[in-house]
């Protein structure tokens, strides 16, 4: 592998999908505050969904997962605290010249909760369920997928051999994610095992009897781990808080360390005496889950889905909602080599040709659809609302009736509303658009092409042309509308915590980023 193509790949890095649709969950007011110093050995995290509706079998989340599901697994590689990729199971990688063969050095010495080893037997077991359609992050590897795996072999008892059916230079950022996840043998003889607790080989292990589902997750030190010394608490406690306010109140109160707070929220908690790191990057839009019509019939047509983008006014939209945030036309952040001023100017609002293009589809009258909110998106989709109903478009709102359902929104509902972050755009591509949010098997020539160019591309000059095709494709098609570009905020204790960074560009904190006052160096 050639220099540049090895600095783009370290530069990559892994995606960050928070949950699509939740319902609120009311935090409840305890003593204490940013003021106060919470016991040292634990940290609580608030997080924005729940993050394990459907158990802990990580391969069937995508990347949105992966700061909780990193407690108790690790990834083939790994991310690094500058966005780098570095080695994790793997404690080398090495690509053939055309970027179709990847060969993995195993470390060794790396047990997992159920006391099984780690083997390239094993990894290969793991990787062999990329068939498995229920397993969402592994659909891009399947027969077919845009990262498709021609074959897993274990060259020796350490040694694993991947071939790609086209250049994958790209696809190392994947596997320091959820993708890379390996589970322990038991869980591989019996995957319902993953419905009561993980099977990995991360620093922690879930504490079965302090864990309510969709409420607390709490996972202790595991004592068979070598990465004690990068995780300085005892434990760690994730608490899903759907609510936006009920977030940055438990942050307020002491209820929680940290955790992912609204732009609303930030001058509340900075008067407050509350920390708050922030990165760019992100992309709030709305992802269309069904392309074919299977749930909403008009929604198979193209120029349907290009009436939507239309009717859409995004300007308003901020004004109103999201003062100091960016509105957007574009799929990819304004800082992507992907972003276009022409595709800016070809999507801006126009009613009047939103109507034009639905009556050529059939549609004269317009048609409606069902779309499930959260507290987080519940004031933006009633904004949208008015914006298709003057196309004729009748949104109809539901607040999701549970986390369950939220979650399965990808499968029974036409739309929802999604924040993007864009630092891995293969990764995007392969686990979330043609992945997570695709259950209903939508497919588009364009889109693949550009993603299979952008995964084998080794030159500056290639990379931004498949970029460019990708950002102006994803809106031509109605796979997303973008809507705006905000600041993501991680609120935190600075009494408790020192200053929260992100890794390189990717909007998500490392687990390992979350460092006590007195471990600062």
């Amino acid at each position: 592998m050639n220099k540049s193509t090895f600095d783009w790949v370290r530069r990559a890095a892994a995606v960050a999908v928070t949950g699509t649709l939740v319902v609120a969950l009311a935090g409840c007011s305890t003593a204490g505050g940013a003021g106060t110093v919470a016991d040292s050995s634990t940290l609580t995290i608030a997080q924005e969904a729940d993050m394990a509706p459907s158990g802990f079998d990580p391969i069937a989340y995508s990347a949105g997962q992966q700061q909780m599901f990193s407690a108790a697994y690790n990834s083939l590689l790994s991310i690094q605290p500058d966005g780098s990729v570095g080695p994790g199971l793997a404690s080398a990688w090495e690509f053939n010249e055309d970027g179709t063969v990847l060969t993995l050095t195993l470390a060794d010495g790396v047990t997992f909760s159920d006391e099984s080893a780690l083997t390239a037997d094993l990894v290969v077991a793991n990787l062999e369920r990329r068939s498995d359609p229920a397993l969402q992050a592994y659909s891009g590897f399947a027969a077919g997928g845009d990262a498709e795996m021609v074959s897993v072999e274990a060259a020796d008892a350490g040694t694993v051999v991947i071939t790609f059916a086209a250049p994958q230079f790209a696809v190392v950022s994947t596997l320091a994610n959820v993708s890379g996840m390996i589970l322990g043998q038991t869980a591989l003889d019996d995957p319902t095992l993953l419905k009561a607790a993980p099977v990995g080989s991360g620093p922690y292990v879930l504490d079965t009897a302090k864990t309510v589902k969709a409420s607390t997750y709490t996972f202790v030190r595991n004592e068979a781990s070598t990465e004690t010394a990068d995780y300085p608490f005892d434990t760690i406690v994730f608490r899903p808080i759907l609510d936006p306010q009920a977030r940055a109140n438990a942050l307020i109160s002491g209820q929680v360390d940290a955790g992912v707070m609204k732009s609303s929220s930030v001058d509340l908690l900075e008067s407050k005496d509350i920390g708050v790191a922030q990165i760019g990057g992100t992309m709030v839009s709305m992802i269309q889950f069904d392309k074919n019509g299977t749930s909403v019939p008009e929604m198979a047509d193209e120029r349907v889905r290009q009436a939507i983008q239309l009717s859409i006014d995004r300007d308003r939209l901020v004004e109103l909602l999201h003062v100091g945030d960016t509105a957007q036309r574009n799929a990819l952040p304004s800082a992507s080599g992907g972003w276009s001023k022409d595709v800016d100017a070809l999507w801006k609002r126009d009613v009047k040709k939103a109507k034009a293009l639905l009556t050529e589809a059939g549609y004269p009258n317009g048609f409606s659809f069902e779309i499930l909110s959260s507290p987080d998106t519940q004031a933006d989709l009633e904004a949208i609302q008015t914006d298709l109903a003057e196309a004729g478009i009748t949104l109809e709102i539901r607040p999701a009736a549970s986390t369950q359902e939220a979650f399965d929104a990808v499968k029974t509902t036409a739309i929802g509303v999604i924040p993007l972050d864009w630092s891995n755009p293969v990764g995007i591509m392969y686990g979330v658009v043609f992945g997570f949010a695709n259950s209903q098997g939508g497919d588009d020539e364009q889109l693949r092409a550009a993603t299979g160019a952008l995964a084998g591309a080794q030159t500056d000059d290639a990379r931004a042309e498949a970029l460019q095709t990708l950002n102006a494709r994803l809106v031509e098609a109605g796979w997303l509308y973008p809507l705006y570009e905000p600041l993501l905020n991680i609120g935190y204790n600075p009494k408790k915590l020192n200053p929260v960074e992100f890794p390189g560009q990717q909007s998500i904190p490392l687990l390992s980023a979350f460092t006590p006052v007195d471990k600062a160096e």
